[in-house]
């Protein structure tokens, strides 16, 4: 039978078909692209918050009363921080960053993906020295020796917790064993304490709990504490080349660190020529 009707039908069906087709495409895009929007929002937030407290820094001149609490400590309360010391409500030390890959190109993470804790050595080593102007290729350099070093005297390059790492900061930097302090189950205060008398803090964390989103290993890694506010603290993040003065909370930094045993690392030196830095 002659239906006039059908051609008119089946050009309905195959534009409900294309219809159906784009609505399952642009669904299909938003389940893949949700996510990354969700992500890019997350950290541009981060970068936000690190922006406004280095702003906050820098207007109320924190690196300045910071300076000015390390001078005023007697020379006989330096090597000790066991006696009191005025701890800070903020305090910045101005620590010159170096990304664990100091090259920051991919060849060069292929050497140091696992280099985070010569990194955030030489990082405190820089500020004691009174460096700061990081050349690039000389930190390369540097951390591949301290590589080359540990497999010479440790047998292998390995994960270097607190009671490692000072024994690797003493022998390889010289320094007496009364110069590299351990602190072991570590509190708030101790971490302020530390960075009120002017030293920077070496500290092991779990990647996965305290959630960079630009690093993305879960498991252990290491970094050096420059700062806080009353809410924040501040950190040279050397496993990303974003990780300068990165900020975290309180309690998912506390929880990130006592996952990775709890302990922190403080070489108890001054640096030659503190200065202060246009933020």
């Amino acid at each position: 039978m002659y239906r006039p009707n059908q051609p008119t039908n089946k050009k309905q069906n195959i534009a409900k078909l294309f219809l159906f087709g784009a609505i399952g495409l642009v669904l299909g895009a938003g389940v893949i692209t949700y996510p990354k929007v969700i992500a890019y929002m997350e950290r541009m937030q981060l970068e936000k918050e690190n922006s406004k407290i280095l702003t906050e820094i820098l207007q109320d001149d924190i690196v300045g009363k910071t300076i000015e609490n390390i001078q005023n400590i007697p020379d006989e309360v330096e090597a000790e921080l066991a006696i009191p010391v005025v701890i800070l409500e903020n305090a910045y030390l101005e620590v010159p960053f170096i990304c664990q890959a100091p090259l920051q190109t991919e060849a060069n993470w292929v050497y140091h993906e696992e280099s985070c804790e010569e990194a955030a050595l030489l990082q405190v080593q820089y500020y004691i020295e009174g460096i700061k102007d990081v050349n690039q290729q000389t930190a390369n350099d540097t951390i591949l020796d301290m590589i080359a070093w540990q497999k010479e005297n440790f047998g292998e390059h390995k994960d270097l917790y607190a009671k490692d790492m000072k024994l690797f900061i003493q022998d390889y930097y010289g320094y007496e064993p009364d110069e590299v302090e351990v602190i072991f189950d570590v509190e708030i205060t101790d971490i302020k304490k530390a960075i009120s008398s002017g030293y920077p803090v070496i500290v092991p964390i779990m990647g996965d709990i305290l959630q960079n989103p630009y690093y993305p290993y879960p498991g252990y890694h290491m970094l050096t504490i420059i700062g806080y506010t009353p809410e924040k603290i501040i950190t040279n993040d050397v496993g990303t080349r974003r990780g300068k003065d990165f900020s975290y909370t309180y309690d998912k930094f506390m929880r990130a660190l006592d996952a990775a045993g709890g302990d922190i690392v403080i070489i108890k030196k001054k640096p030659i020529h503190p200065v202060i830095e246009e933020l």
